[in-house]
């Protein structure tokens, strides 16, 4: 997992030279552990954040590839089914096509990889160190900055255990950035 976060940081720079757009994004997450998407979400009281950079390459004139890397605080932050949490912590790259440019829709895969974990309610054998999903998401463009909010449902198993038949991670997150380039 170091060898690919390494590429990555050493790759984006080198791509980021040639693109016009570069900024940072931080947020507010809302996650949980879910049966999949609109089928038992367990929306808690506790929040989590994201923080992270994007650069945007042009494909067309209506149509940007937005990839991010992204640090983010995931799973059951609060109290589940009254036997405790699941905090979960992942290194995301979201690779997200923007559809316009003020007003903009946002689609796309992403890719995690777990980093740490703390008050589990799980072994650290029953938990995948990879996920997998995709996201979608509204956002506003205001200058050089924009608000987003973004969906994301796990395809992936996070988690196995007798509780969850799926075990995956599902993500409501309102972000704030800015265009740095």
């Amino acid at each position: 997992m170091k060898k690919i976060v390494l590429a990555i940081l050493l790759i984006l720079p080198l791509i980021c030279t040639s693109q016009k757009k570069l900024g940072a994004v931080i947020g507010l997450n809302n996650s949980s552990i879910s049966e999949g998407f609109l089928n038992e979400i367990y929306i808690t009281d506790k929040l989590g954040f994201h923080i992270g950079g994007f650069y945007e390459l042009d494909l067309s004139e209506k149509i940007v590839f937005r990839p991010k890397l992204m640090y983010s605080q995931q799973g059951n932050r609060g109290v589940y089914r009254n036997f405790g949490t699941e905090k979960l912590d992942y290194i995301n790259i979201p690779l997200d096509f923007k559809f316009y440019d003020t007003t903009y829709l946002l689609v796309g895969p992403q890719v995690g990889f777990l980093v740490s974990e703390g008050n589990s309610i799980f072994s650290s054998s029953t938990r995948s160190a990879f996920d997998a999903g995709l996201k979608l998401g509204i956002g506003q463009k205001i200058n050089d900055f924009f608000i987003e909010l973004n969906v994301y449902q796990g395809l992936t198993k996070a988690v196995e255990s007798r509780d969850f038949n799926k075990g995956t991670n599902t993500v409501i997150q309102l972000s704030a950035g800015y265009y740095i380039l």
